[in-house]
């Protein structure tokens, strides 16, 4: 087969099947083919004649080979190509699927030990990549468009890899001569932050000695100052006006590779290879303005944070018996030094402050297989994993002893420690058609761990939870379709929520527990999607979560306070992304985005024992994208509009509101061939939004004990002027 395809890129359309070679790169035999509605194969065969391309390649069809090709029962519900999309000028594979109507990429959450069952909703040649520190998107954006054969939008029910449901992207790509990318994004702020010039990524992808490869070496800048006045009132009605600013410095540099090659027929392999280090700077400074009537007071926070990591990892894959078995290893590390110093002056009194310091190095390491196959008409996966994750943490707290001028070191029970978790899994999925419009997916399995701690509160848990889920993708019609999810689920701990913690500028401590338990959810999830033609699409998706053992602040016997579990709560929502096509209503070229999200949420609360929200659940969010690429120019234009309800976040002595601007709004305006890249310049946050704090804190735990006092805090931001260059090479 590989000879069959080598030097020929290839669209093959079918009108029964959906083809799937399997290479999570881009690999020698990156095809897939999907069967889709004769109606959308014609609009993407009539849009690629009539559309300027821009200069990117398309890639000529050829059904000679269709024939030869394995099936599947996946079914392409949608089929795009670069032409489809030529009006926005697209430069990488990324670009083409954040243009799909109605389709919003989800990252899957992330952070979580183990690989598990697929959670992002996109693919690449069928496959998920084998890599937690870099994601689909993040590959994507390193694929040059004209390696892009098309995209193609499933049912995730549908396909033989469990986990995935709803509306799933599978882009389809061949690899090319060689070829780079370039992304520059520097930002400026009109108030206090400094400039952002080091924001940005350069890649370069090609083929040399039978090796498919990726390189990118990527910085992530973030700069952010803000300034404003914070009212302390007390409870008996003192007023302490101040001043607060605060400034933050990002950068995360690093560089890594993505290799793939055959080391057989029908041997496949892939290797990835991430390293870089993170630098994290933050101050902060509170003072009272002059006229207040209070003594003069400076407070100063200083958190200098650095931090290096790596990740190895690859797999292989090759045929065993009737199937293909995938073998998954990974080995990541994290080191990360963070010391956050606190200082008060006060006009009459000594210096006073803290300083915290935490070392933490922190490591996994995953071994995964899975074997699938077809039997009886269905798809088959079994599939077994093992990660051990470890976390070691020296935390110490010290007092500034004025005197001596520097930091004595103080009793700090629980700061230092380890975590260390060995955990199994064992899953077997089966999918398989019901009617001709009907497919099921059913995964079953349980999920073994141990959880040992050392340090102070040393002690050994194990945990036996089963978990799976029931998968339904129906298509009722052309341009309806209909997922639901039943699952079990099982969360994770964080190993920090282990050992004692502190945040001074907040005038928070977490006391360590060795007692939490992992979430465990009952989840239902039912996604509509609609494509109305030449007008775009909408998605409406429902969700209701049954919790047990749902990790928050809880009071401390004796006192303070610590993450522990409550042992039920719910949450449902819903949540409708569309696409509205202005061309039908007579703006060509023009196209509105919009997404709406409602969250309803109920928990016993562990302080007052009242019903309140999850901290921190806002109930309703509205997003406006509007984008206009004025036809035969290269000009485009465009805004954006968010509104946020806020909700409260507790703990057991306050209540308070932290957020960023809760309406927001920005315009840009954009050329696509500037010297031959694309230029895009951006102004943020025209509505002038602040960052706010609204606080409550009571003398005691909340709904039974009297304010002590509240705190009403709104920085400025400014706005931010962005310009981001992207470009081919």
């Amino acid at each position: 087969m590989r000879r069959l395809l080598e030097g020929r890129p290839l669209i093959l359309t079918g009108t029964g099947f959906s083809l799937s070679l399997r290479r999570p790169q881009t690999g020698f035999l990156a095809l897939a083919c999907a069967l889709a509605g004769q109606a959308g194969i014609a609009h993407a065969q009539d849009t690629q004649d009539t559309q300027d391309t821009r200069g990117v390649d398309t890639l000529p069809r050829d059904a000679s080979v269709e024939e030869q090709m394995p099936q599947s029962r996946a079914v392409a519900r949608e089929v795009y190509t670069a032409a489809d999309f030529a009006r926005f000028a697209p430069r990488n594979a990324l670009d083409l699927i954040q243009q799909i109507p109605g389709f919003d990429v989800d990252q899957g959450g992330g952070g979580g030990r183990g690989f598990g069952q697929a959670s992002e909703n996109l693919l690449i040649n069928g496959e998920r990549v084998s890599s937690k520190s870099t994601s689909t998107a993040d590959l994507l954006a390193r694929i040059p468009v004209g390696n892009v054969v098309r995209v193609e939008v499933v049912d995730g029910a549908m396909l033989d890899i469990p986990g995935l449901s709803g509306r799933v992207a599978n882009i389809i790509v061949l690899q090319g001569a060689v070829s780079g990318q370039f992304r520059w994004r520097p930002e400026w702020n009109t108030l206090s932050a400094p400039a952002q010039w080091f924001e940005g990524e350069i890649s370069l992808t090609g083929s040399i000695g039978g090796v498919d490869y990726t390189l990118a070496l990527e910085n992530r800048d973030f700069a952010r100052g803000r300034i404003g006045p914070s009212i302390i009132t007390t409870a008996d009605g003192v007023v302490d006006a101040r001043i607060n600013e605060a400034s933050t410095l990002f950068n995360r540099p690093n560089i890594s590779g993505f290799f793939s090659f055959d080391i057989a027929p029908e041997v496949e392999v892939n290797l990835n290879l991430t390293g870089g280090i993170e630098i994290f700077d933050a101050e902060e400074q509170e003072f009272r303005e002059a006229s207040s009537p209070l003594p003069p007071f400076v407070e100063r926070f200083v958190t200098d944070s650095d931090e290096w990591y790596y990740e190895i990892g690859g797999d292989i894959t090759f045929p065993v018996g009737p199937g293909q078995l995938k073998v998954i290893a990974l080995e990541s590390f994290d080191h990360r030094d963070r010391i956050t110093n606190s200082l008060l002056d006060t006009a009459g009194l000594p210096t006073s402050g803290s300083q915290f310091i935490r070392v933490a190095d922190q490591g996994e390491r995953i071994g995964r297989g899975e074997y699938s196959w077809g039997m009886w008409g269905a798809d088959f996966q079994v599939s077994a994993e093992a990660a051990f994750n470890r976390l070691d943490q020296d935390g110490r707290l010290f007092d500034y002893d004025p005197a001596a001028a520097s930091f004595a070191e103080v009793e700090f029970p629980g700061g230092a420690g380890g975590v260390r978790e060995d955990r199994y899994e064992a899953l077997l999925s089966v999918g398989f058609p019901l009617t001709d419009n009907l497919s099921i997916q059913l995964v079953g399995g349980a999920e073994y761990s141990q959880i040992s701690q050392t340090g102070a509160n040393a002690r050994s848990r194990i945990f036996r939870r089963p978990k799976g889920s029931i998968g339904l993708a129906w298509t009722p019609t052309d341009g309806l379709d209909v997922n639901f999810e039943l699952a079990r689920t099982v969360g994770q701990l964080s190993f920090g929520d282990f050992l004692a913690s502190v945040d001074l500028s907040e005038e928070q401590a977490n006391a360590g527990n060795s007692d939490l338990r992992p979430q465990q959810n009952w989840d239902i999830k039912l996604e509509i999607a609609k494509n109305f033609g030449e007008f775009g699409s909408a998605t409406l998706a429902l969700f209701d979560e049954q919790i047990e053992d749902l990790v928050l602040i809880l009071p401390v016997a004796g006192g303070g306070e610590a993450r522990g579990n409550i042992e039920a709560a719910r949450r449902t929502g819903a949540n409708l992304l569309g696409t509205l096509q202005l061309a039908p209503l007579g703006v060509e070229g023009a196209q509105l985005e919009v997404s709406v999200r409602w969250e309803q949420s109920q928990l016993i609360d562990p302080v007052t024992l009242a019903e309140r929200r999850f901290d921190g659940n806002d109930p309703f969010e509205i997003s406006l994208d509007f984008r206009h690429d004025i036809p035969r120019t290269d000009w485009a234009y465009g805004w954006n509009f968010q509104d946020t309800e806020r909700a409260p976040s507790f703990r057991v002595e306050q209540e308070s509101f932290e957020y960023g601007p809760s309406t927001s709004g920005s315009f840009f305006v954009e050329h696509k061939d500037v010297l031959g890249a694309t230029a895009n310049l951006q102004l943020g946050n025209i509505f002038n939004g602040p960052d706010t704090l609204l606080r409550t804190v009571y003398d005691g735990p909340r709904g039974s004990s009297p304010v002590l006092f509240t705190e009403n805090r709104r920085r400025d931001r400014g706005q931010t002027i962005t310009l981001t260059l992207t470009g081919s090479f």
